[in-house]
């Protein structure tokens, strides 16, 4: 079920602030898990807390913003007509578990983005073990360190930077050799979290993809090299 459009159309800047400060969410979560500042008990606490907090919020956020920024640009669009389209604009149709979900983009964005959805849809499985596989054996190293029992934390965590870092790599440039793209109108299923893509737009999101993944890449590998 579509969200209303507001009548009075959102506020462009109020829209982009929220989305940034819910972005900083996910690299908080991150600094606690990797760098933990705190003691490693509090760091693995507070960043399972924020993880349960920022989906709650995230997600309505997402559902206001569904009806007027590009999921690909994150440009704040005209007003849809009843179709919920507007001259130069589009729809990519998702499906997030029960729902369908038309996300609006600009005309030429919905080529990349549905490209890029269809990718994530065809190798969900090797992105998903590439993602979830590192981070659960990192939650898990925190959790028996924060006990007091002997585990090869910093091993744990290059490995989780490394991994990582190739697979959010691979998502962020895999995209571009994705054929075919689905017709308008054919739901494209999103094996992620989708409020997570109407943060930013895909498109800043897949830069931050590639360039910290990169830097853990690197960080990585330097930790099992030495």
């Amino acid at each position: 079920m579509e969200p209303a459009q507001d009548s009075a159309g959102p506020s462009p800047l109020r829209l982009q602030a929220a989305g940034v400060i819910l972005f900083l969410f996910i690299p908080l979560v991150l600094l606690l898990f990797v760098r933990h500042p705190v003691s490693i008990g509090l760091s693995l606490a507070a960043g399972i807390v924020l993880m349960v907090s920022h989906r709650r919020l995230a997600r309505p956020y997402m559902e206001r913003v569904l009806p007027w920024k590009c999921v690909w640009c994150n440009r704040v669009l005209p007003r849809a007509d009843a179709s919920g389209t507007a001259p130069g604009t589009s729809l990519v149709e998702l499906e997030a578990g029960p729902h369908i979900l038309s996300a609006r983009c600009c005309t030429a964005h919905r080529d990349p983005a549905a490209r890029y959805f269809s990718f994530l849809q065809a190798w969900r499985w090797p992105l998903r073990l590439g993602i979830f596989v590192p981070l659960l054996l990192l939650l898990l190293a925190l959790l028996a360190t924060a006990l007091g029992r002997p585990v090869p934390l910093p091993a744990a965590t290059a490995l989780f930077q490394l991994v990582v870092g190739i697979t959010v790599n691979t998502a962020a440039l895999g995209y571009l050799f994705q054929r075919p793209r689905p017709e308008p109108g054919v739901p494209i299923g999103v094996p992620f979290p989708v409020h997570n893509f109407f943060l930013l737009g895909v498109r800043i999101l897949l830069w931050i993809f590639r360039l910290v993944g990169i830097w853990w890449i690197w960080k990585g590998l330097s930790f099992f090299l030495r």
